[in-house]
């Protein structure tokens, strides 16, 4: 019988590397090759996260996700509504 190579009885592997902490948003390196590609292509850093974009998107992008967050609300609000009223009605 032979001895088959098993990595997860390898200890070599299972070894903690030390990882240093990164700030969020200043650390905008590609974390892949196809994301600096795109950056390549594009000839600009695309921006990764919300506070990257300009102020005035960020703004935008705020108040659409506010009014379709409130809009979601008011219809599930006004179907719960229409269901407790049919249930309480004598029909």
């Amino acid at each position: 019988m032979t001895t088959r190579y098993n990595p997860f009885e390898d200890k070599t592997l299972h070894y903690l590397q030390p990882q240093e902490q990164v700030i969020a948003g200043e650390d905008r390196t590609p974390f892949n090759d196809v994301i600096r590609h795109a950056d390549i292509v594009q000839g600009y850093q695309a921006p990764k996260q919300l506070d990257q974009f300009a102020r005035w998107f960020q703004n935008s992008q705020r108040i659409y996700a506010t009014i379709s967050v409130l809009g979601i609300a008011v219809f599930l609000g006004y179907e719960i509504v229409k269901i407790i009223i049919s249930l309480t009605s004598d029909k």
